[in-house]
């Protein structure tokens, strides 16, 4: 899986072949790290589209990875996203597209100046076209075609169309690789991030960013929290979680932190949309939610600016933020 740079010790052997099990079984053996004594986590429905069957997590007590137990498979996949999945991704990542990715494309700048940049799961090319023009050559993997071609033409980046697995791009090409919110829908982490290893440069910088299992929200809010998505997510990351699967990889861990984003509006979307249907009432899902009013937009932001915001300020100061943005390097150079 890795280069002779990177030799495969015992301890990463036990969990790059743990990882290939995926996370498609009612086993007993974690597909992290190998460990037993697995349990569960909680069970949910697919909140955003308003679904009712359950689907169930469980849970490492060793590396405290969360995945799901028996997921839809790859041929049923395309129903849990569809056209109002992939449209609130991309609406989210084009407003205000600056000041969306700050963080992330400051944070890419600070070890990089220059280079190529893949993008994976680039969507609409939001986060590419914040990227200094001259300065980069840009590319891009998007499954959704329609996502791929509107990244095409607003970025004019090289945009592979489909799985990232799959994408023909040469060894050693890029000087940053990047997926945001991507490596939790990914079926096998092991040959996802074999591919990061294979396509950067050494001395190379992976920028992942993944929901944090273990914020504050989570604990609190349970099977309500916005960041489990299920079943399209099917790894739950903490940051030890992350950090032990990349240094078993052979990446070199840089940074990994939270950061003060924040999944309270839409989860309490979901409780509220839970209790209404308790009472007898139908709810509409976020999936079909309507643009606000001029009045519900004025209370959210509201809302965002005096509990939002200073909760999500609060909780990535200590560690237990919604998101977690991680940066490891390829060894070499």
């Amino acid at each position: 899986m890795i280069s002779a740079q990177a030799p495969i010790t015992s301890s990463r052997r036990t969990i790059i072949e743990a990882t290939s099990e995926q996370a498609t079984s009612d086993s007993r053996i974690c597909p992290a790290c190998g460990g037993t004594g697995v349990s569960r986590f909680l069970s949910a429905p697919d909140r955003f589209h308003g679904r009712r069957e359950l689907y169930h997590l469980r849970s490492c007590p060793f590396c405290s990875c969360i995945w799901l137990v028996s997921p839809p498979t790859p041929e049923e996949m395309p129903f849990h996203y569809g056209r109002d999945y992939h449209n609130a991704i991309a609406i989210g990542g084009e407003g205000s597209p600056v000041k969306r990715w700050e963080s992330e494309r400051e944070t890419v700048l600070k070890y990089k100046q220059c280079g190529s940049i893949l993008d994976i799961g680039c969507s609409s090319g939001a986060f590419l076209s914040t990227m200094p023009v001259g300065s980069w050559k840009l590319y891009g993997i998007e499954m959704d075609p329609s996502m791929a071609d509107r990244a095409r033409q607003t970025t004019d980046a090289e945009v592979f169309t489909g799985d990232a697995i799959n994408a023909p791009f040469a060894p050693e090409s890029f000087d940053i690789v990047t997926s945001f919110d991507v490596l939790e829908h990914v079926y096998d982490s092991k040959v996802f991030l074999a591919k990061v290893w294979q396509w950067l440069k050494p001395g190379g910088i992976y920028c992942v960013r993944v929901p944090n299992i273990d914020c504050w929200e989570a604990r609190m809010l349970g099977s309500f929290w916005y960041g489990l998505e299920l079943p399209r997510h099917l790894f739950h990351f903490s940051p030890r979680s992350l950090s032990l699967v990349m240094r078993a990889l052979g990446f070199e861990e840089v940074q990994v932190q939270t950061s003060p984003v924040s999944y309270l509006e839409y989860s309490a979307g979901y409780f509220y949309s839970a209790m209404l249907e308790r009472l007898g009432f139908s709810a509409r899902p976020l999936s079909q939610s309507r643009p606000p009013g001029f009045t519900r937009r004025a209370v959210r932001k509201a809302v965002r600016l005096t509990v939002v915001e200073p909760f999500g300020w609060l909780a990535s100061r200590f560690g237990a933020g919604a998101s977690i943005l991680g940066i490891f390097r390829k060894p070499g150079e």
